[in-house]
């Protein structure tokens, strides 16, 4: 076995054990790191800029065939809502902005006015995940441009024809435009935190030496290279295990905004089951502040969310281990 086989074990078994997360908290108490989240406003509130994608991911559910049917209609957010948003967003203070959930964000029409738009009254923490299939010379210099503090590119492969076969469109022309983003970033006054990012997709048998070849690639560029593990969307994988585990820390740190203005519980939610408002009608923070999603809070809490379909065989949840102040509970996942 692995070195790197040997570590995920061991994370997987502190992260789903009752002992494991004695071990979190008394790990965070000595450092400090008991997270209480701000209850008022939420930390981080994700934007989807748009629905709408230019690839056919094997791992994203909408793109799969015995999921079309359920997939919600596709759609670019519209500008003066989401001005609108940020309106509210400022007062509230400074937060973490993410603009980007199940569709490419550089594909709306107007993308420029909300890169504009995003950082123009407060100092955010904004991020942005793109597969870069449109970042070409102009796109990556309104990225620069706009002071975005994060940009991920969601890559997903190191040979074109692995990406051909995972997301379904040719894999030249993502190298090529994000070195040159890179070779900009070098140049320019405002230089943006960049992330690679391949995911684990343990049913193919070239997996390993896809990340492997990966990592070799980008760790001689100016980048973090994250390896995501598989996250399951709460459909994806239907084995049951056994497991101790906690609150999912979403309900308590995040806020996603559809761009239809559905806020759901989580991001997770891609057939929006669990709607908690929309902001259409409602402020983020009555929202935020509301019955629906303080219910869900406390099923968690009681350790019955496997009575929500999307949260029952979710693994998201194994992301954030933060919320060491609530007990732990043996349940399926």
């Amino acid at each position: 076995m692995s070195l790197i086989s040997i570590k995920e074990k061991l994370v997987d078994l502190i992260k789903t054990t009752k002992v494991g997360h004695l071990f979190l908290v008394g790990v965070k108490r000595l450092f400090g790191r008991n997270h209480n989240p701000n209850i008022q406003f939420p930390e981080l509130i994700s934007i989807e800029v748009s629905s709408i994608c230019n690839l056919s991911c094997c791992h994203c559910p909408p793109h799969m065939k015995e999921y079309k049917s359920q997939t919600r209609k596709h759609a670019h957010i519209n500008v003066e809502f989401f001005n609108k948003l940020m309106d509210e967003i400022d007062s509230a203070g400074e937060c973490y902005i993410a603009l980007h959930k199940d569709g490419e964000p550089l594909l709306h029409p107007e993308i420029n006015i909300i890169l504009k738009r995003v950082k123009h009254n407060r100092e955010h923490n904004v991020y942005l995940t793109t597969n870069a299939q449109n970042l070409d010379s102009e796109m990556s210099a309104l990225l620069i441009a706009s002071r975005i503090n994060v940009v991920n590119f969601s890559i997903g492969a190191s040979s074109k024809e692995f990406y051909k076969k995972v997301r379904g469109r040719g894999y030249s022309d993502v190298v090529k435009n994000i070195q040159n983003f890179l070779a900009n970033v070098q140049t320019a006054e405002w230089k943006p935190k960049v992330s690679v990012q391949i995911i684990k997709l343990p049913e193919f048998s070239e997996m390993n030496s896809e990340i492997e070849n990966f990592t070799k690639f980008w760790q001689d560029y100016d980048v973090s290279i994250s390896v995501w593990d598989k996250l399951n969307w709460g459909v994806l994988e239907t084995e049951i295990v056994k497991s101790y585990r906690y609150p999912c820390y979403s309900l308590w740190h995040s806020f996603t905004i559809n761009s239809n203005g559905v806020v759901t519980a989580c991001c997770m939610d891609w057939k929006q089951e669990l709607p908690i408002g929309d902001v259409n009608q409602q402020s983020i923070e009555e929202i935020w502040l509301g019955e629906k999603l303080n219910e869900l809070r406390a099923i968690h809490i009681k350790g019955k969310e496997g009575e929500l379909s999307a949260c029952a065989t979710c693994n998201y949840w194994k992301w954030q281990p933060m919320l060491i102040k609530y007990p732990v509970h043996k349940r399926n996942f």
